[in-house]
Formats: C-alpha cells, sequence, structure tokens
C-alpha cells in the first residue's frame, strides 16, 4: 500500500527526501547528502529548482565533475542563465558547457513558457506590496478604503485566474527554474504564500485539485495540510465578504 502510494505522488517521498538531504548538507556529510539526492531525482520527472542547486553544490564538495555537469545542464535547459555558472569556470566540465550553452538555451525557449513565469513573478511582487500596504493598514500605520482593499486583492486574484485558466496551474514544469538573480542562486518560486494569501482573502482557488497539485510538483506537501485549515476573518465566500469582516474588525466598520 505504501510502495503504491508512493508512486501516485512521487512528490511526497521527493521531498523527504530533499530536506533529509539539506540537513546532511548543513552537517557537511556531503556523499550522504548525494544519495539522498540522488534517490529523490528518480522519484519523480522533474526536479525542483532549489533541489538542483542544492545538488550542484553538492557535487562541487563531492568533486563529482560528471554530476556537476548532468546537473548544470539540467539547471541551464530550465532557463537558469550562464551567470549563474561563471563561479565554476575553472571547473573540469565548464568549457564544453559553455560551449553548448546556446543549445540549452534554445532547448528552454522551446519547451517552457517565459511569459507565464513573467507574469506569475509580477503577480508574486504585486501581491507582496499588497500584503505590506494591508499590513500597516491593519496597524494604522496608513490608511486605505475598503473598496481600495477590496479592488486591489480582486485584481490580483483575477490576474491569477487569467494566468490558469490559460495556461493551468503555474508549475516550474511550465515556467522553469526561478534564478534569483540578486543572489545568484536557484530558489524556489513562493508559490505557497501566494495561494495563502489568496485563501486568506476569501477565494479557495483549487480547492480541490490541492493534492493533485502537490503531486504534480506544484506545492508542497505541508501546503495542503495548511490549505485545509487557514482562512480569514471571513467565511471564504470571496473578497468582498473577507474585507468587510476586516474592516469590520480592524475598523469597527467604520
Amino acid at each position: 500500500m505504501l510502495n503504491a502510494y508512493s508512486q501516485e505522488c512521487g512528490y511526497k517521498e521527493y521531498h523527504s527526501l530533499v530536506e533529509s538531504a539539506e540537513n546532511d548538507y548543513k552537517k557537511k556529510n556531503y556523499e550522504t547528502a548525494r544519495e539522498k539526492l540522488e534517490l529523490a531525482f528518480t522519484k519523480v520527472d522533474f526536479p525542483l529548482g532549489k533541489d538542483l542547486n542544492l545538488a550542484f553544490s553538492v557535487a562541487q564538495k563531492c568533486d563529482d565533475s560528471e554530476w556537476a555537469e548532468h546537473v548544470a545542464i539540467q539547471l541551464a535547459k530550465g532557463g537558469v542563465p550562464i551567470k549563474f555558472f561563471l563561479r565554476y569556470k575553472k571547473s573540469k566540465w565548464f568549457e564544453k558547457f559553455k560551449s553548448n550553452f546556446q543549445l540549452y538555451s534554445d532547448y528552454y525557449n522551446e519547451n517552457f513558457e517565459p511569459e507565464v513565469r513573467d507574469r506569475f513573478l509580477s503577480m508574486i511582487n504585486r501581491d507582496k506590496e499588497f500584503n505590506k500596504k494591508y499590513h500597516q493598514w491593519r496597524k494604522k500605520e496608513i490608511e486605505i478604503s475598503l473598496e481600495e482593499l477590496i479592488d486591489g486583492a480582486t485584481q490580483i486574484i483575477s490576474d491569477f485566474t487569467n494566468l490558469t485558466d490559460e495556461f493551468g496551474f503555474p508549475t516550474e514544469k511550465i515556467m522553469g527554474y526561478n534564478y534569483l538573480d540578486r543572489k545568484n542562486k536557484v530558489g524556489f518560486y513562493p508559490t505557497d504564500a501566494f495561494i495563502i494569501h489568496t485563501y486568506q482573502r476569501g477565494v479557495l482557488v483549487f480547492k480541490d485539485e490541492i493534492g493533485d497539485i502537490v503531486c504534480n510538483g506544484g506545492l508542497h506537501p505541508n501546503s495542503e495540510r495548511t490549505l485545509k485549515t487557514i482562512r480569514g476573518y471571513g467565511n471564504g465566500t470571496g473578497v468582498r465578504q473577507e474585507m468587510e469582516a476586516r474592516f469590520q474588525k480592524f475598523r469597527g466598520g467604520e
């Protein structure tokens, strides 16, 4: 039964192995981390970017040139720019990798949707800004009208709905990897936080598909548990009802 469940949702076992490998890496148990990452990558058809970032570091620590090159190619095919790899230009694999890099970039453009990544990241940034302003309002540092709160949350959710109607739920399989330019590393998309914010704002998007999204690598398994219970101050029937409940709580309905 457990084996059958694992096959049905490989990303749950995958995440467990990766988290264990992360702990090993922190303890400098690099060989053990490598074994767990290699096993994790066999559980799914598409390893996630932040985990390949870890694998790339592990390969360097283990002086495993072959695996480092393999992981580098996976990252490059997922849209990670050459800038990320320049710090490893003295590695044995780098010159060959550099000479073939255009092929990997072409692969990304042919097999992924850069437009989805750009639109999703733009939406994430607007979500963060709206969330920041909301908390400033909640603490009475600034004033925002009820209609402004409703319109701000509605617009973000509407953009997300339009995106998913056109392309489906935004996963790395669609967008490619999230290269963080300022940190020069590959990280995760903050999709989990975005969906949690959406639920807190009264719109239970993909409520009946969350389990499938987790098993497709779109959300962390912890999010599935969180989204079963997390709600805002309203009853989960929409943005207006939610923001009216918040206005009642923090402004006495004024």
